[in-house]
Formats: C-alpha cells, sequence, structure tokens
C-alpha cells in the first residue's frame, strides 16, 4: 500500500458576523492522503488564523511532492525525520514548517488508524481520560458563548458572555481583557508593550472583575494575554488580577525566547503560567520546561509537529510534572487530532473549546459536527480522527490543489 495522491484544501471563510468591523478571515488548510487502494486521511496545517496560510499551501505542495507521494502510510516516524532532515529547513522547526509537517503526520495517523480500524487513541496507548473536561476559549469575542460574534467591551458584557458558558455546562472560561479597546476596536499592540497606561489596566480589570462576581468563585478563570505584553506589563496586569483566583495566566511574553517566561515565573512564583502554541517540537519546548516556566503546556499539535512530535512533548512533559492542553484554533480536524492525545496521556488537564469551533462556517467543514455535551468531550470508537469531509461544502470554500 502506498500514499498515491494529496489534495491541499485552502479554504477561505469569514465568520459571518453582521458587523463588518468584527468579521475576521478564517483560512483552513486541509491536507487529504489517498493510498493506492482508497484509503484516505485528514490533516491540518494550524494556520487558519492570523496571516500566512498561503505559506503552508506551497509548503505542502513541496513537502507532499518529496517526502509523502509513494511511501508506506505506516511508516510515520520514518517520514516524519526525512522530513525534519532532508527537506533542510525542517531541522529548525517555525510555523510554516511546523504546520507543513503536522498537517502530513496526521494525515498519516488518520489514514493508519482507517486502515487498522481503530480510533488514534487507541493507537497510542488507549484511553487514560474517558472524557476530557473543557473551557470556554475566547469569550470575549460573542456575546453568548457560540452565538453572535462580536468583540466586547462593557465589563456586564463580558459577565453576560461567561454566564452563557456556565450555562451551557462549562466550569472553566478563558478571556483577554485587555485585546479590544473602549470602542470594541483591537487595541494597538504597540500600546501593549512595556508599562501598561492606568486605563488598560482599570479596563482590563473591570471585566476580568465582573467576570469573577458573575460567575462566582467555583468556576475557573484563564487570563490570556495572547503574547501582546512585555515583562513589566504582564507582571503589572497579573498582579492586578491578584485578588480573582486565576486559574492560569497564559501566552504573558514574547516566546522568540525562553528568557522572558523564566523571568517572569521568577518574579511570580505564586502565579500558574502557561503558554506553547508558538512552541515547535520537542528541542524548543525542552528549555521552558527545564526553566519551570510552566505549570501547562498548550502545543498547537497542527504546528508543533503533528501527533507523532505532540505526543513525545506531552510525555516529556509528564518527566517535569507539568499538565497538558493542547492549543486548538483550526478546524474540526485540529480539535480532533488533539482530542485523541489528551485522551490517552496521564497528564492532561483541561480541552481547549475555541469560540471559532461553535460557528457554523467551522462546523460544516466535516460531515460530523462534535460538540462538548454540558462541558464535557468524549472521543468516540470511529477509526482515526473519526471525521470525513463535507466534500460539497469544503470544494465550494476552497481553492484545490492536488498532487499525485
Amino acid at each position: 500500500m502506498k500514499i498515491a495522491r494529496a489534495e491541499i484544501f485552502a479554504l477561505d471563510l469569514t465568520d459571518g458576523a453582521t458587523n463588518p468591523r468584527h468579521s475576521s478571515p478564517w483560512h483552513p488548510v486541509i491536507l487529504r492522503l489517498t493510498t493506492d487502494d482508497g484509503a484516505t486521511g485528514l490533516g491540518e496545517a494550524g494556520l487558519a488564523y492570523g496571516v500566512g496560510h498561503n505559506g503552508a499551501v506551497g509548503m505542502l505542495r513541496d513537502f507532499v511532492s518529496a517526502f509523502v507521494i509513494g511511501r508506506n502510510p505506516l511508516e510515520r516516524e520514518k517520514l516524519w525525520h526525512d522530513m525534519q532532515y532532508r527537506s533542510f529547513w525542517g531541522g529548525a522547526s517555525g510555523p510554516v514548517i511546523g504546520a507543513t509537517m503536522s498537517a502530513i503526520d496526521i494525515a498519516m495517523w488518520d489514514l493508519t488508524g482507517k486502515i487498522l480500524g481503530q480510533p488514534v487513541c487507541n493507537l497510542l496507548g488507549g484511553r487514560v481520560q474517558d472524557s476530557l473536561r473543557c473551557y470556554a476559549s475566547q469569550i470575549q469575542f460573542c456575546d453568548r458563548f457560540g452565538e453572535n460574534w462580536v468583540n466586547l467591551t462593557e465589563p456586564e458584557e463580558y459577565a453576560a458572555s461567561a454566564i452563557s458558558a456556565v450555562e451551557a455546562g462549562y466550569d472553566a472560561v478563558k478571556v483577554d481583557p485587555i485585546t479590544i479597546d473602549e470602542d470594541g476596536d483591537r487595541e494597538s499592540p504597540h500600546r501593549l508593550k512595556g508599562v501598561l497606561d492606568k486605563k488598560i489596566v482599570n479596563r482590563g480589570l473591570r471585566r476580568m472583575e465582573a467576570i469573577r462576581d458573575a460567575v462566582g468563585p467555583d468556576v475557573d478563570i484563564i487570563l490570556e494575554l495572547h503574547s501582546l505584553t512585555s515583562l513589566s506589563g504582564a507582571q503589572q496586569f497579573i498582579e492586578a488580577c491578584a485578588g480573582l483566583d486565576l486559574f492560569m495566566a497564559e501566552e504573558a511574553v514574547s516566546f522568540n525566547s525562553s528568557r522572558p517566561s523564566r523571568t517572569l515565573k521568577q518574579r511570580m512564583p505564586h502565579i500558574r503560567m502557561t503558554g506553547g502554541e508558538r512552541i515547535f517540537t520537542r528541542w524548543q519546548f525542552r528549555s521552558y520546561l527545564e526553566d519551570g516556566s510552566f505549570d501547562m503546556l498548550q502545543p498547537d499539535f497542527c504546528l508543533a509537529g503533528g501527533i507523532s512530535e505532540g505526543r513525545k512533548i506531552c510525555d516529556m512533559a509528564h518527566a517535569y510534572e507539568v499538565t497538558i492542553q493542547g492549543h486548538v484554533c483550526g478546524s474540526p480536524i485540529s480539535s480532533a487530532a488533539a482530542m485523541h492525545i489528551e485522551t490517552s496521556i496521564p497528564n492532561f488537564q483541561i480541552h481547549e473549546h475555541h469560540v471559532i469551533a461553535t460557528t457554523e462556517m467551522n462546523r460544516r467543514i466535516c460531515q460530523q459536527d462534535y460538540q462538548p455535551q454540558q462541558g464535557r468531550f468524549r472521543v468516540g470508537d470511529a477509526p482515526g480522527l473519526g471525521l470525513d469531509l463535507d466534500e460539497d461544502y469544503v470544494r465550494h470554500h476552497a481553492t484545490v490543489l492536488e498532487v499525485a
């Protein structure tokens, strides 16, 4: 059995917000591999958000042509190392290379599961978690979680969004309270570096206080800073939130180097820190673990090297008593890859259910629509990732590149 053909789907979707100012482009890049006997596997390059998805499209074309066509789909480990060392650029992974290798690796795992008739989690060692605790992620972008995509401004709006998540069964929420200004526009990133303006601190703190007052003491709150703050500003704002019993502070500094996160943790040892969506491969994660920078890692399995590398990162974190929450901000394929890994590891902490995963545009990408029930997910027993593309919907919204 050999891989005979690949299709790269570059989707162009928008969130459908009624106010164009709040619409954001959404560009999932999906890979489908097909063997010579018709078996298929799906993978995703984790660049659906931000700018740069076309880089993954081009790199996937090159990597599939050079390394994938004609390969045995069961030889995942050998292929991964060929991509890393024979491509030259894979030896020092970044987002585009990482997304490319991840998409290919995930598709190979999906293929393997379908060939063997087993869900990926079983191939990773079986279920350690019967179900996955989820949190409602990025509640600043909707007035009710899963509905009405809009940038929130007033503290009472943040409170209402958090309450809607709790009413849906979640017992944890994540929010970025400083990235949206008082007019509903994105705050200039230049204003979020260095010591923060007191107006920004007080505006964000009022939003955080409103959430805590609304949900009470038993709901966890993750503070999201999106790497927009620097050491001084991150410390300043986290200290302002000291009375709110934060579950985690996420991406408080830049991750171009491990030094700032180590310094922040040393300055604030009693605050639980997390991050990892912009860190790639076990080699880059190693210094953060050695430094004790994080209490929880958030590798994006569609960026960090796929399921093969993601599992290695999780196991390495376990040796340092660090827990795992896969970063998920992509199509249902991204969610499934994370859930299969999280189901099979002993150091799972919590699963991210991003507001984008609740939108119709994202839910229609696959025939199956997996959503949490009362704030919890359970991976099913379907072979592979358990997903099939909605062919008509995807082809209507995608540019398709075929490689054979």
